[in-house]
Parts: structure tokens; sequence; C-alpha cells
């Protein structure tokens, strides 16, 4: 990737797509803001942006893609909005600085592996529409803390989708 030295970008409200592996490893892009005229990330958009510290996701996005905050290490928290209805696999794969996340009630499904190694999360809200969790989703999401489940229905889950969280 081309992008070493950029550390901020403003996406015009024009630009109703962010493409598969737009700003990848646009390792110092400090925060984000996605407006709402977003309605598509692509997988990969911001993957290995060690240096994001903040983004804003778009209301009008309805999946969060696979891989698409891949290795944000610098993350710290994300609302994730309430259109959203599915989070890919490995879509905060590896963001190690991540210590909160709320899940809206309008997701319904978490891919395989989307929180694995985010070891600093201690706090984590699951909305009530969740109906599938994917296999070591929370994997070594290893700090003591707080995990609140609130599906309506007890979503399906994999033997491994907690593994190594400490209590």
């Amino acid at each position: 990737s081309d992008c070493d030295s950029l550390t901020s970008i403003t996406i015009p409200n024009s630009v109703t797509s962010i493409s598969v592996q737009a700003f990848r490893n646009c390792k110092k892009l400090a925060n984000v803001v996605i407006p709402d005229s977003v309605t598509y990330l692509g997988s990969n958009a911001f993957s290995g942006c060690h240096g994001l510290t903040s983004v804003t996701i778009s209301s009008a996005i309805t999946e969060i893609n696979e891989s698409a905050f891949n290795t944000c290490s610098g993350l710290t928290s994300i609302t994730i909005p309430s259109g959203v209805t599915s989070i890919g696999e490995r879509a905060f794969y590896n963001c190690g600085g991540l210590t909160s996340v709320t899940i809206p009630d309008s997701v319904t499904s978490i891919g395989y592996i989307a929180f694995y190694r985010c070891s600093g999360m201690t706090s984590c809200t699951i909305g009530s529409g969740v109906t599938s969790i994917g296999q070591y989703c929370f994997e070594d999401c290893s700090k003591p803390g707080t995990i609140i489940s609130n599906p309506t229905t007890a979503p399906t889950v994999d033997t491994e989708t907690f593994r190594d969280i400490k209590t």
C-alpha cells in the first residue's frame, strides 16, 4: 500500500462505498468518519491500520464485512450502528486495544473469529437479535471482564466460541 504517511482522511458525502482493501495497511491513519452516504464497507477496508484509534461507522451500513478492521490494534472502542445486521468473519480480529463493544439488537450474526484476540476487551454487550455467534469468536479475549448477552432466543454457538476467556 502507498499510504504510509496518511494520518487522516475526509471521506466526502458523495462516496457511497469503500472498496475492498481501500485503506489497508495505512498504519498511521488515526481516525476516520465514514459518512452516512456510505452503504458498503468492503472486506479488509481498514485492515492493518495500527494507528487507528477512532472510527465512526455510517448508519447506512448493514454489514461490517470480513476483516474490515482486522489488526487495528490502536482501536479502543467501537460503536456499531443500529442498522448493522451482520458482523463478518475476522471483522475486529486482533484488535488488542479494543476494550469495549456494544453489539446492537439489529445484529443477527457474528462471524467466525470476529473478535478473536481482542485481548484488552473488558466489556461486551450482545444485543437481543443475535441468533448465531461464530466459532472462536471471542477466543483470547483474556482480560477479566463482562460479556452480557441479551438475545431473546439463545444464539447458536460453537463449543469454542468463548474459549480462553478469563472470569
